[in-house]
């Protein structure tokens, strides 16, 4: 008794690395530019009920 069960996290059995929110970039870098064309909307409804909009590079 007392003790939390701890259960895996997505992708711990297979040997993923943990998130640990760790940005790659280094300080003062900033995102690439999204490259220059045509973009679509794409609009997702998640399994919530919510809705995520996407531009994706055509």
């Amino acid at each position: 008794m007392g003790e939390t069960e701890q259960r895996p996290t997505a992708g711990s059995r297979l040997g993923a690395q943990e998130n640990a929110g760790i940005s790659t970039l280094e300080h003062g870098q900033k995102l690439p530019a999204t490259p220059p064309g045509k973009l679509i909307s794409i609009k997702i409804q998640m399994l919530d009920d919510t809705q995520e909009v996407f531009d994706v590079p055509v």
